[in-house]
């Protein structure tokens, strides 16, 4: 692979990365909250939000609610 064609795939990354969160920052933190019940939100955009805005992120046991939701325990 060429250095070029690398540096094109990891532009066009970011710019859909850039793309995801400018979406999750265009909702309200009850439409965040919705997405991620429902499943629409990636990890990434979930943990942006945790790192940005952790006291909008719901808390389970303790923990942020996505994360929380893919124990064992939680899963039962």
């Amino acid at each position: 692979m060429s250095q070029s064609l690398l540096i094109e795939q990891i532009l066009q990354g970011l710019g859909a990365r850039n793309a995801r969160l400018r979406a999750l920052w265009q909702m309200t933190p009850g439409q965040r909250v919705a997405a991620m019940r429902r499943g629409e939100l990636r990890l990434e955009q979930c943990s942006a939000w945790a790192a940005r805005h952790p006291e909008q992120v719901p808390l389970l046991g303790g923990e942020f609610e996505y994360l929380a939701a893919l124990t064992p325990e939680v899963c039962e």
